[in-house]
């Protein structure tokens, strides 16, 4: 396996630790925890590119993995420091990595849902993802519909389910 890769994969396991720590903890929000998630963040998502993945000579599937891992990290380190908007861009990287991660979906439905107004959330949610997938495939729909389940998003599973009884 290349050096990259195993570098990044330490670099997102002392991400992970120190995430760990900060959601076991029963303290309040310490600074030198966020200081630390905001310092390894910005080198993660300054570090590896696609280009000196490929450069390395990875196979499509370690690259995919490998940024799909960092979007993943990159967005729960963002919620942590409340810092919705970027979380919302770094799942969204992880998702054009593979749009089938239950992780990230999860991640950003869960954002959706308490952040948005309640007006029109599923409908709007609806719209946007439809960009990202076909609701005519069963497998898109389902891996949508599941990630609504698990997060508690009512709103878009009545949508999905209103859109599909109307074909």
């Amino acid at each position: 396996m290349s050096d990259i890769i195993i570098h990044l994969q330490e670099d997102l396991q002392e991400l992970q630790e120190i995430m760990q720590k900060y959601v076991n903890s029963e303290e309040t929000t310490d600074q030198k925890i966020l200081d630390v998630l905001n310092e390894k963040s910005i080198y993660l998502e300054n570090t590896y590119t696609l280009e000196e993945l490929q450069a390395e000579g990875l196979s499509n599937g370690e690259i995919i993995n490998s940024l799909e891992a960092v979007g993943i990290f990159l967005g729960y380190s963002d919620i942590v420091r409340n810092q919705k908007a970027e979380a919302i861009d770094h799942f969204m990287m992880a998702l054009h990595y593979n749009p089938y991660s239950n992780d990230a979906l999860c991640s950003l439905l869960d954002i959706f849902q308490e952040d948005m107004k309640e007006l029109d959330r599923g409908r709007k949610v609806y719209e946007f993802l439809s960009k990202m997938y076909d609701f005519n495939e069963s497998r898109d729909r389902d891996m949508v519909m599941d990630c609504a389940l698990e997060v508690g998003f009512v709103q878009l599973c009545s949508e999905i389910t209103i859109r599909e009884t109307e074909k």
